[in-house]
């Protein structure tokens, strides 16, 4: 697989919603360039609270912008019949959820699971018509220890596996064609 295609490790700092923009906000961290973020130390940048990533998104970055550079390869990988992951992790409140989804109704703040789906679908349009796609997705959270299916709720505590055939995969967790 391509090099734009291996593991990257991005942070994405949310744009500050309502309630904090009206509380007067502090940002307490800085980043001086697309691949490091920083929180000083008394105004200072020291080397034991700097972090260096593949990419570092602040606040002012738009949704597009994030998609393109950590999950838009991943698409166009599986396009061409590899597996692929996107994992988004971070405490409460810190912007998985606006990341991933995102605002559905405007499509300047949509999050990279609809334009994932986007990117997918016009793809197969634009194919060859003798091409046949079989398309199956799962979403799972991982929250406290426990693997959640997030397409059937019901399941909210599946076993994480592996095997020679499969290799790692979640059981029982729904994958809708």
């Amino acid at each position: 697989m391509a090099e734009s295609c291996a593991i990257k490790v991005v942070c994405r700092f949310r744009p500050l919603n309502e309630r904090e923009l009206k509380e007067g906000p502090t940002i307490c961290v800085q980043v001086p360039s697309e691949g490091t973020v920083f929180i000083p130390v008394n105004g200072e940048r020291v080397p034991e609270r700097t972090f260096n990533l593949d990419r570092v998104f602040d606040w002012n970055t738009h949704q597009k912008q994030v998609y393109d550079f950590a999950a838009k390869p991943i698409v166009d990988a599986v396009l061409k019949g590899f597996n692929g992951t996107v994992f988004a992790y971070g405490q409460t409140g810190s912007g998985k959820s606006f990341t991933m989804e995102g605002d559905h109704t405007n499509p300047e703040k949509q999050g990279v699971i609809p334009r994932m789906v986007a990117t997918v679908f016009e793809a197969i349009d634009s194919a060859d018509e003798p091409i046949e796609f079989t398309v199956k997705v799962s979403i799972v959270e991982i929250y406290m220890e426990r693997v959640r299916d997030l397409l059937d709720p019901k399941k909210d505590n599946l076993k994480v596996h592996e095997d020679k055939a499969r290799s790692i995969y979640v059981g029982d967790v729904t994958e809708e064609y």
